[in-house]
């Protein structure tokens, strides 16, 4: 039986669940569910604050008196050092020395994203944040390992902080199962487009607004969309915006939800317009309930798609792009096509388990 520890702060906010939770809970959730009912290993969990939960093959051991992260670094490495783990892993950037999980983009990978002189302002406002990333990728173990979630966060990481690639595994993320087989597929008179915004420009929300205008501008108008914005639903200026451009019956505003998967089901294809995801885990979510996707080519699920086989990509750079895949998609939906499209994202998303996810990264050891 091989001795795993995980480090990771906030242990409340990973099992608190809900609207709340990001992509980074969940993964680091699913990280520790399957560990612990993995009857090979004795799992332990150091963290900083534990919420009330009892779960088999799981040992917590909580620093919560100590509040700065040099005290609180010190005493878990204490712990480290006596309890001689096999494997150490740690899904904060703050614990690089102990084998990180890496599911987000740097920051100076999304400087350098943006257009002149977008990025040199970024680049301006935030050179503390990046000379304190940069100090912590110094002077880590050379036996270290690094485990991300997609290619385009590998080669992030390897490019702006000179890591060994050969010591930077990718282990795409998994998504629990909805369906064990195919759900039926109810056609519409109109097709259901969907966004994840949650209000930040990055998530790409006003690409998909502007998109939707452009389709309709076209002669594209049996369609609608439902978009989950945390402020956006009581905008005035964004829905006098919408009257204005005659989309204000068109688009629905919905505030996070803690069921997302009953708003997967609303839709027939999941938008994901993002300008930098690591991952993109909604779409592999959408996936698993039989409804493809058009996804960004900056997106790490992108390398799970195979263009107009389980899903559609876009050039990030180019929105004249988008509106095609946009009206790619909506001709496909009124055809059968569209049954073999959903079809096969459904089968690709069965291949993607947060079990071999866990698996990939063990093997890696």
């Amino acid at each position: 039986m091989k001795k795993v520890a995980i480090l990771t702060f906030d242990l409340d906010w990973i099992f608190s669940g809900g609207a709340k939770s990001g992509g980074a809970s969940v993964v680091s959730k699913n990280l520790i569910l399957e560990l612990a009912q993995n009857p090979e290993i004795e799992l332990t969990v150091l963290c900083k604050g534990s919420p009330d939960i009892n779960i088999e093959g799981l040992k917590i051991i909580n620093f919560t008196e100590y509040n700065k992260l040099q005290g609180l670094m010190e005493k878990m490495s204490e712990n480290i050092e006596k309890e001689k783990y096999d494997i150490i892993l740690t899904t904060n950037l703050e614990c690089l020395k102990y084998n990180p999980i890496l599911q987000s983009q740097s920051f100076i990978h999304r400087c350098n994203n943006e257009i002149f002189p977008v990025n040199l302002i970024k680049k301006y406002f935030g050179k503390r944040k990046i000379q304190n990333q940069n100090r912590q990728f110094e002077n880590l173990p050379t036996e270290n390992k690094y485990f991300a979630v997609s290619n385009k966060v590998k080669t992030d990481y390897v490019k702006n902080y000179n890591l060994n690639p050969d010591k930077v595994y990718v282990c795409y993320l998994g998504c629990n199962k909805i369906y064990e087989f195919m759900p039926e597929i109810i056609k519409k008179d109109f097709i259901t487009f969907g966004c994840v915004a949650n209000n930040s420009i990055n998530k790409g929300g006003h690409l998909f607004i502007f998109g939707l205008w452009i389709l309709k501008l076209l002669g594209f108008k049996n369609f609608d969309a439902k978009i989950i914005s945390k402020s956006s639903k009581n905008s005035k200026i964004l829905n006098s915006l919408l009257k204005l451009i005659g989309l204000y019956k068109n688009i629905e505003f919905i505030e996070p939800t803690d069921n997302i998967v009953e708003y997967y089901k609303l839709l027939d294809c999941l938008v994901l317009p993002s300008k930098n995801e690591a991952f993109g885990l909604v779409a592999l979510e959408t996936m698993s309930c039989g409804k493809p996707c058009i996804v960004s080519s900056t997106t790490g699920v992108a390398e799970i798609i195979k263009n107009k086989e389980n899903g559609l990509i876009f050039n990030r750079n180019s929105f004249w792009d988008f509106v095609k895949q946009l009206k790619t998609m909506y001709k496909i939906y009124f055809t059968d096509e569209y049954n073999k499209l959903a079809e096969t994202a459904f089968i690709t998303s069965k291949k993607y388990t947060w079990k071999n996810f866990v698996d990939n990264i063990l093997n890696c050891f």
